[in-house]
C-alpha cells in the first residue's frame, strides 16, 4: 500500500507565516508582485565601512562610496613605537605599509546581501539592513612586498644584538649579560591589520608599540664564574706614542683595547673584530685621526684602531686559532711585521677568527702608557706556533707631484713619504704535544705607496731627488740591494739629488726646504727596508 498522504495543511500554515514575514519587511504590494528587494544596487539601509549607502543607490554610486571609504583608510596614520619609547620610529600612512583593499570584492559582498539563500533569510536581511544592523567592512590585506621591507629597514636601526658577560680582568669582576632584541615582523603585520578595524581616532595618527622579540647572549655571568683561564696561551705587545698628533690615536687605541678586553671566545665559535669593536664613530667613543684611506693618509674617525687588530691577530696567530678572514694594510707597519698585521674598516674589511680548542679562550687586552698587550688566557697552552717570513719580490713606488698657488719660493710640502711595495710569503707552523704538525702557507701583497709632493706653482721638479726604479732587488733570488735613500729612513743629504723629504734634514744646497705636512712620516728602516727572512717561534 502507499504511504498515507502528508496533510496539505502544514504547508499552508507555512507559506501562511512566510507572508506575513514578507508583508511586514517588504509590505504587501512587494509581496503580492512577489518582488521583496527593491531596485537598487543594494539593501535599503544597508552600510559599508559604517557609511550608510544613500537608498535606491546605484551600482555606480556604490562603488564610488567603497572607493572614497578605501582612500581615507589608506590615508589613515600609523605610529609604530619602540616598547616604553615615547617618541615614535616610523610615522606613516597605512598605504605606504602595504595595505590593500579590493574594491570589486567589496562592491560584490554588498551587492550579494539579501539576495542569496532561502526567502526567510533574505526577507530577515532586509529587515535588519532596514534597522540600521548591516555594516559591510572594507575586504582589506597587507601586502608584504611593499610592509616587509619598511619593517626591515626598522629592524636595522632597532634590533640589537645580545651582548655576553665579559670579565673585567684588572678589577676581577664580571661584567652581565644583556639580552637582545629584534621587531618581529610577522606580529607587526598581524597588529597592522588589527588597526583596520580600529575606528580612527579624530585625525590623530593610531599609535602602537612594535612588537618585539628577545634572544638570550652567548655567555652568561653563570658562564664565567666557572671558567679556567689560568694560562696564557698566547700573547703579543705593539708600542705606539701619544704625543703631539698622535694623542687621539693613542685615544682610539684605548678605547678599541677597553671594547676588546674581557671577550670570551667559546670552542667552535666565530668572533667578528667588527663586531666586537663596533663602529668607529664619536658616539662609540673614537676620535678623529690620522688613518689610512685608498693609499694616503687622511684625518678620519678611528685612526689606530687596525694597531689593535693588529695585535689581536698576532696573538691568536701564536695562539693556534683558526684566522678566517683578514687583509694585510696597503703598506707595511712601522709597529708590527709585515705578515702579521690586519687591517679593519667597518663594516667591509674584517678580522674574523675562530677557537679550535677544546675550552674557552678569554682575550685580555691593555694599555699601558705607549704599549698594547693583547693576551689569551685558557686552560692550557695546547699548541707551539713559529711565523716565519719571506721577501719575494718588490715594487718601486710612483710620485705625484701637485702645484699649490698657496706654497712660494722653493718650499716643497711632503705629503706622503713614499714606500716600496712588497710581496711577501708567510708561513705559521703549528706543533701540537701529540707529535703532530701543521703548516699554512699564504701570501700577503703590500702595494707601493705614492709619493705626494705639493711645490709653488711653476716649481721646476727636475730639483727633486729621483724616484728609485725598479732594480736588483724587484724578484727577489738572493739578499735585496739596499734601498735608494729616498725610501730609506731619512739622513743627511750630499747634495740636492739625494735629498730626503723630511724636516729633519738640512736644506739641500739650492735652497730647498722640505716640510712634512699633518700625518706624513718618514718611513722606517723596517718599513722601507725590511730584512729578507723572518723566523719567529713562540713556545
Amino acid at each position: 500500500m502507499p504511504p498515507p498522504a502528508r496533510p496539505r495543511k502544514r504547508w499552508g500554515l507555512r507559506l501562511g507565516i512566510a507572508a506575513a514575514i514578507l508583508a511586514s519587511v517588504a509590505g504587501a504590494g512587494v509581496y503580492g508582485r512577489v518582488r521583496y528587494l527593491p531596485n537598487s544596487a543594494v539593501l535599503p539601509g544597508l552600510s559599508i565601512d559604517g557609511e550608510r549607502v544613500a537608498d535606491q543607490a546605484s551600482d555606480a554610486e556604490v562603488r564610488a562610496l567603497v572607493e572614497g571609504r578605501a582612500r581615507t583608510l589608506l590615508a589613515r596614520k600609523v605610529q609604530l613605537a619602540m616598547p616604553g619609547a615615547e617618541k615614535p620610529v616610523l610615522e606613516a600612512t597605512l598605504g605606504d605599509l602595504g595595505l590593500k583593499v579590493d574594491v570589486d570584492q567589496t562592491v560584490a559582498v554588498a551587492e550579494r546581501i539579501g539576495k542569496t539563500g532561502d526567502l526567510l533569510s533574505r526577507a530577515e536581511a532586509a529587515k535588519t539592513a532596514r534597522e540600521g544592523g548591516i555594516d559591510v567592512p572594507l575586504l582589506t590585506a597587507i601586502d608584504r612586498a611593499v610592509a616587509v621591507p619598511v619593517l626591515e629597514k626598522l629592524k636595522e636601526t632597532e634590533d640589537t644584538q645580545p651582548v655576553s658577560a665579559r670579565l673585567d680582568l684588572e678589577k676581577h669582576a664580571t661584567i652581565p649579560e644583556k639580552e637582545g632584541h629584534y621587531i618581529d615582523v610577522d606580529a607587526t603585520l598581524a597588529r597592522l591589520e588589527a588597526s583596520v578595524r580600529t575606528p580612527a581616532g579624530g585625525e590623530s595618527a593610531a599609535r602602537f608599540e612594535l612588537p618585539l622579540g628577545t634572544f638570550a647572549p652567548r655567555v652568561s655571568s653563570a658562564f664565567l664564574k666557572s671558567l679556567d683561564i689560568s694560562t696564557v696561551v698566547a700573547e703579543y705587545e705593539t708600542h705606539f706614542s701619544r704625543g703631539g698628533e698622535q694623542q687621539r690615536r693613542g685615544k682610539n687605541i684605548d678605547n678599541a683595547a677597553q671594547k676588546l678586553d674581557g671577550l670570551v671566545i667559546s670552542p667552535g665559535e666565530l668572533v667578528s673584530f667588527n663586531e666586537v669593536i663596533g663602529e668607529r664613530s664619536e658616539a662609540n667613543g673614537f676620535q678623529k685621526s690620522w688613518e689610512i684611506f685608498k693609499g694616503e693618509m687622511v684625518e678620519g674617525i678611528g685612526g689606530g684602531t687596525c694597531q689593535v687588530a693588529s695585535t689581536f691577530h698576532a696573538a691568536v696567530f701564536f695562539g693556534g686559532l683558526d684566522v678566517l678572514e683578514r687583509l694585510p694594510h696597503s703598506r707595511p707597519s712601522a709597529y708590527i711585521p709585515m705578515g702579521l698585521d690586519s687591517t679593519v674598516v667597518f663594516p667591509a674589511v674584517d678580522l674574523k677568527v675562530r677557537n679550535p680548542h677544546p675550552f674557552p679562550i678569554v682575550v685580555h687586552a691593555k694599555t699601558e702608557g705607549g704599549k698594547l698587550r693583547v693576551e689569551l688566557l685558557g686552560k692550557m697552552k695546547p699548541v707551539e706556533v713559529s711565523f716565519g717570513r719571506e721577501l719575494v719580490s718588490t715594487i718601486p713606488y710612483k710620485r705625484k707631484v701637485v702645484e699649490e698657488a698657496s706654497l712660494s719660493g722653493k718650499k716643497v710640502l711632503v705629503k706622503q713619504h713614499g714606500i716600496k711595495g712588497f710581496r711577501i710569503k708567510r708561513s705559521r707552523i703549528l706543533r701540537y704535544p701529540n707529535g703532530t704538525t701543521k703548516k699554512e702557507e699564504a701570501t700577503d701583497l703590500y702595494p707601493p705607496t705614492t709619493e705626494i709632493y705639493h711645490v709653488p706653482v711653476g716649481f721646476d721638479v727636475a730639483q727633486l731627488p729621483p724616484v728609485p726604479e725598479a732594480g736588483e732587488d724587484a724578484d727577489l733570488g738572493g739578499n735585496p740591494s739596499a734601498a735608494p735613500a729616498e725610501a730609506r729612513t731619512p739622513t743627511k743629504p750630499t747634495n740636492t739629488a739625494a735629498a730626503t723629504a723630511c724636516t729633519t734634514c738640512e736644506k739641500p744646497a739650492d735652497g730647498i726646504e722640505f716640510v712634512d705636512s699633518p700625518g706624513a712620516h718618514a718611513p722606517t728602516n723596517a718599513q722601507s727596508n725590511p730584512t729578507k727572512t723572518i723566523w719567529v717561534g713562540r713556545h
